[in-house]
């Protein structure tokens, strides 16, 4: 109870930690990421690159955005280092408390592999989407990789260090960092998404660590030098730059290696892509009663999802039809009937006869396709 209780509290205080690399990281992550393609893929999305930038940063501009959760996993909320079956306890723990609170503490594996398989579709089916999915993938597969964001003490506040996540990503990082300073990559293939975004999280979880433990060093030698007479002036945002660019240097080379993969892989899958069949509305007639004066023909939804009846036709097979001319829901495993003869009450067809003691019921969808025929 005290777990859930927490995890409400932070559900509700999250959108302090949504920021993860700032607007100028993201682009330069993304550009870069482009830039170092080859071959076709590099032909397909370089003329998307400008857009592609625009769109990474989108996610941090629209604050509600995936309910902002995308950005971030805290994993030491579900496990302790060395992390072992993370993805299982925090699917477990979702189950548990329920999907909304477990995603208060971040989800930004399954936002990476959920717009990684948006932009798969959306390139293979050529959608004008292309460059806005790609740069929110690439937004959150970078933002996986800034370490305060794989951490509950993402601002310092467990440890004293209040303010540090806006300080090291926006005053200090983003305003320093040079694409100049990413180090090599190289384009690879991973076989789980999700579970290789878990990877970066748990690697950008220890980088956390490092980074707290520097800044509290750092805090406690700025104290001395800024009482120090001989000391001009000293600049805790350089000190702290000084002592951790190592860091964003090489998590930010991980963003690029990261979305660069991710680009890849989308590109290449997508030649292999087939499009989803449009489901069917399984609609079925599966009695006719034609005893008495109260006939009637029933009709049930055995498919999974509700469909409107609006425009469905019913024919007795003799020339006559009735036509669903009202919108009319009818749920997945529910049925309805329709009734017809003197003493027809209900939904109504006729005051007439219209069944006779044997033949073919057939049902038509709003298209005039004939959905299912009944032998009685």
């Amino acid at each position: 109870m005290k777990r859930t209780l927490i995890a409400l509290f932070l559900l509700s205080t999250f959108t302090i930690s949504i920021f993860g690399w700032g607007f100028s990281v993201h682009r330069t992550i993304v550009k870069t990421a482009i830039e170092r393609l080859s071959g076709p893929s590099l032909n397909y999305f370089l003329p998307f690159e400008s857009q592609i930038m625009a769109y990474s940063t989108y996610p941090d501009e629209h604050q509600d955005f995936e309910a902002g959760t995308a950005h971030f996993m805290e994993i030491d909320f579900y496990a302790e280092p060395p992390f072992d079956n993370l993805r299982s306890k925090i699917e477990n723990y979702m189950q548990t408390y329920g999907e909304a609170i477990g995603r208060g503490h971040g989800y930004a594996p399954w936002a990476i592999d959920k717009y990684y398989h948006l932009l798969v579709e959306d390139i293979a089916t050529n959608s004008p989407d292309v460059p806005k999915i790609a740069g929110i993938l690439a937004h959150f597969a970078s933002d996986i990789n800034m370490p305060l964001h794989a951490t509950v003490n993402f601002e310092g506040q467990m440890t004293g260090q209040s303010g540090i996540h806006g300080l090291w990503e926006s005053a200090i990082v983003d305003k320093r960092f040079d694409a100049s300073m990413i180090l090599p990559t190289k384009v690879s293939t991973v076989t789980d998404i999700i579970d290789a975004s878990l990877e970066n999280s748990k690697i950008a979880w220890y980088y956390a660590q490092s980074l707290l433990a520097i800044d509290r060093s750092e805090k406690t030698l700025f104290g001395q030098l800024s009482k120090d007479p001989l000391v001009s002036s000293v600049s805790y945002e350089n000190m702290l730059w000084d002592s951790t660019k190592w860091i964003a240097t090489v998590q930010i080379t991980r963003s690029v290696e990261f979305v660069s993969t991710l680009f890849q892989m989308a590109y290449n899958q997508s030649k292999s892509y087939v499009p989803k069949a449009a489901s069917r509305p399984n609609i079925v007639i599966f009695k006719v009663s034609s005893n008495g004066n109260d006939q009637y023909v029933a009709i049930k939804n055995a498919g999974d999802k509700s469909v409107n009846l609006k425009g469905w036709k019913i024919s007795n097979g003799e020339g006559q039809y009735f036509v669903f001319e009202n919108d009319l829901l009818i749920d997945p495993g529910r049925y309805i009937l329709v009734h017809s003869g003197p003493d027809a009450k209900g939904l109504i067809w006729s005051k007439s006869l219209v069944w006779s003691a044997h033949g073919k019921a057939r049902l038509f969808d709003p298209d005039g396709n004939m959905a299912f025929e009944f032998v009685y």
